[in-house]
């Protein structure tokens, strides 16, 4: 069993996470089809290599939650201070 981490993420981490993210996701288009907005909260791992993995989209709608894991998935992403056994969340604000 995996020992949980004592430090902390530093502060400056979680906006150039986001900014990271944010990089790789467009308006998706069953929001845009449903001329909906909102804020979805996305959670995912980065692996070794740095790539998006386990994505999970915090939303009742399914076509939404497999869009905008087929955004992420697999995209590389350069953070400092991400390890392999953090678990990311991010709120993506949608506008139309």
């Amino acid at each position: 069993m995996a020992k949980p981490r004592d430090d902390k993420r530093p502060a400056t981490t979680q906006p150039q996470l986001a900014r990271a993210v944010i990089a790789h996701v467009t308006y998706p288009k069953v929001m845009a089809e449903g001329n909906y907005a909102g804020v979805v909260v996305v959670t995912f791992r980065i692996a070794e290599d740095s790539r998006v993995s386990q994505v999970t989209v915090h939303t009742a709608n399914r076509k939404l939650n497999d869009e905008l894991t087929g955004q992420l998935l697999g995209k590389k992403i350069q953070v400092p201070d991400l390890h392999p056994d953090d678990v990311c969340t991010v709120r993506l604000r949608f506008r139309h």
